[in-house]
């Protein structure tokens, strides 16, 4: 086995235990979850040590209260000789719905009374206790007082009054032992009783835990606005950027969700506001949560999903936002299938994001770790919300809710930055080769003009009329070669055009010939190709070389000499290199030669460097020893042109 195939299958063997991992941890958790939780409520009663405070410093009057069904009690009752009949003890937290006694069952809707007796130590000097999630409308009495009232308690529908509200009350301080009486109705809600354990503690401690709730959840809030107005900006200029729509839809619908959660920061800014329009909210912000993920995550991963798979994960949110005009009594008999629908859509996000991760896709192990997290803090709640399990830390939503936005925040810009180094990677290519472009375009005329020098055509014309004179047969064959010559500098009209290294040989003997008709045996040309004569090479490229051999380096030497053109096969491709004995050339004009500087000077040479640096990437090497000679270096790589 290679090492390639080697690394993918420990990169497969890497991604599978991620994935075992995080589903085991899921398991396990929702096996926590599941486990009783002890309860410090017994028979109705609950009797505090010093020890509890010192250790949590509030205290969550989990446990079995009293329960009377069909019954809304007052402390009065509880004085008589004859006391009423108690129907059973019920667990707090949790819901009356769905808790047996003998044979009867409890439905969702009625009017109940809780029961509690509660000693607690001297060491607790401010006695307070927070109230939150009472379905849906209660009175408190405590030792024969009514402390509070959110909603209007009572069996007739046309009296009763939905209230939701979380309150701090304050508590007797001239005892130590405590009856607190709730009555509570639910006419209208899916579930009816104390969903949430009252906290009993300091005031002052209460208090405080509140506040920091309440800034946590408006830090939260107004976070995940700016979230949602920043990626809707993003889709109004990108109108094809669907997924920040769809992240922008799920941050406005989880910010408006969180207003009527925990603290329910919507009644610092709207106090009277309907519990209608609270429950419609929230119902319409939990039928859409779901489905709003489900499509962004599918957003980033559309190669691994079916349409028509999702359309059936899907459909079902139809339907209940069609409840949502109904109602409340009817839409909450459907409560218990949201759930089942949930959970099913959370499982197919979940097998999405494992094809991801198996398919290595970009930022799939972090989104899978997230919405791992976030699927386990929604079953906490729903096994909460049903009042099962021992973990009934409240409102876990939110924080679930808070590492998936920033999680897929942070894809969303890491996706922007990407995108962003792309196209300025893209459009300094654009630069390159919009320069390049012109450099080619200037390169080309000035090729074509120096391929037909002035000089050089009346020097060669001048020595014709010399040899004309002596030898005609001669001067008529240097006519030939001069007509040779001009026909394919003029015919010359692609500057990536390629040819047989043959063919430029041949084009070089012709100019050598009619160079030697001026110089006669003062410059000889000597050939080692060690390659095949049908390798193909950019045309017109050899013979500029060695007229600028000539020219600027035999030409000058009083002596004869003489030009060399080497071909040799290297790994990496042909290598030519064209070699002269001439004058050769002084260091400082060498250093600027390939130079835009000396553009008025060896032009042949910048032309011929321009063209292989576009075609290849490389361009001429040039090395020369003043009084030696210069040689001039150049590479045709296997791999042909260079991809832009």
């Amino acid at each position: 086995m290679d090492r390639s195939k080697k690394d993918r299958k420990t990169s497969l063997n890497f991604r599978i235990i991620i994935i075992v991992l995080i589903l085991a941890f899921m398991v396990f958790a929702i096996a926590m979850m599941l486990a009783p939780r002890s309860s410090i409520a017994h028979n109705g009663k609950i009797t505090l040590s010093s020890e509890d405070f010192r250790q949590n410093e509030t205290v969550s009057l989990d446990g079995d209260w009293e329960f009377y069904w069909d019954q809304l009690l007052t402390p009065a009752d509880f004085t008589r000789d004859k006391l009423p009949h108690m129907d059973s003890l019920m667990k707090v937290p949790g819901t009356w719905d769905e808790k047996e006694t003998g044979t009867q069952v409890y439905p969702n809707h009625g009017v109940v009374t809780y029961r509690l007796c509660l000693n607690y130590p001297s060491i607790i000097k401010e006695p307070a206790l927070r109230v939150q999630g009472v379905a849906t409308a209660y009175k408190l009495y405590v030792n024969g007082k009514l402390m509070a009232e959110v909603g209007t308690v009572s069996k007739n529908p046309s009296d009763f009054k939905d209230g939701m509200e979380s309150l701090v009350i304050d508590l007797p301080k001239d005892t130590k032992t405590l009856e607190l009486i709730f009555q509570v109705a639910n006419l209208d809600y899916a579930k009816g009783g104390l969903r949430a354990s009252p906290i009993f503690g300091s005031k002052q401690v209460l208090e405080q835990q509140k506040m920091i709730l309440l800034a946590l959840q408006l830090l939260f809030i107004g976070s995940i606005f700016i979230f949602a107005i920043y990626y809707l900006f993003i889709f109004l200029l990108q109108s094809k950027n669907k997924t920040a729509l769809l992240f922008s839809l799920l941050c406005f619908n989880t910010a408006i969700r969180s207003l009527f959660w925990g603290t329910t920061p919507v009644m610092i800014f709207f106090s009277k506001i309907p519990f209608e329009v609270s429950s419609f909210i929230n119902y319409l912000t939990g039928y859409n949560l779901i489905p709003l993920m489900v499509l962004f995550v599918l957003s980033l991963y559309p190669l691994e999903y079916k349409k028509t798979i999702l359309r059936l994960v899907l459909l079902p949110t139809l339907f209940f936002d069609l409840l949502l005009f109904t109602p409340p009594p009817f839409m909450s008999l459907f409560t218990n299938y949201l759930y089942i629908v949930i959970l099913l859509q959370m499982v197919y996000v979940i097998s999405v994001l494992v094809k991801a991760v198996m398919h290595k896709r970009d930022n799939a192990i972090l989104m899978f770790i997230v919405i791992g997290v976030f699927v386990l803090t929604i079953i906490q709640d729903i096994l909460r919300y049903k009042g099962i399990g021992g973990m009934q830390v409240a409102y876990m939503f939110l924080y679930g809710n808070f590492a998936v936005i920033m999680a897929m925040s942070f894809v969303q810009v890491r996706i922007q930055a990407n995108t962003h180094k792309k196209l300025l990677l893209y459009n300094e290519k654009l630069v390159e080769a919009d320069r390049l472009k012109d450099k080619i375009m200037e390169t080309e005329m000035s090729f074509l003009h120096a391929q037909i020098k002035p000089h050089f055509l009346y020097n060669a014309l001048d020595a014709i009329a010399n040899v004309c004179e002596e030898d005609g047969e001669k001067a008529s064959e240097l006519i030939v070669d001069l007509s040779i010559y001009l026909r394919e500098s003029l015919e010359f009209n692609s500057l990536d055009k390629m040819v047989r290294i043959g063919k430029e040989l041949e084009f070089v003997r012709i100019y050598f010939n009619i160079e030697q008709a001026r110089f006669g045996e003062k410059i000889q040309l000597l050939e080692a190709i060690e390659v095949s004569l049908d390798s193909q090479v950019p045309a017109l490229i050899l013979q500029p070389l060695v007229e600028n051999a000539v020219r600027h380096g035999i030409s000058k030497k009083p002596l004869c000499g003489k030009v060399t053109i080497r071909a040799t096969q290297m790994p990496e491709g042909i290598s030519i290199e064209i070699e002269d004995d001439g004058v050769g050339i002084e260091g400082d004009i060498l250093a600027l030669l390939l130079s835009d500087e000396r553009k008025d000077k060896g032009v042949g040479l910048l032309n011929i460097h321009n063209r292989l640096l576009s075609l290849y990437g490389n361009g001429l090497e040039i090395s020369s020893k003043v009084g030696s000679g210069t040689c001039v270096k150049l590479v045709i790589p296997n791999g042909g042109k260079k991809q832009l």
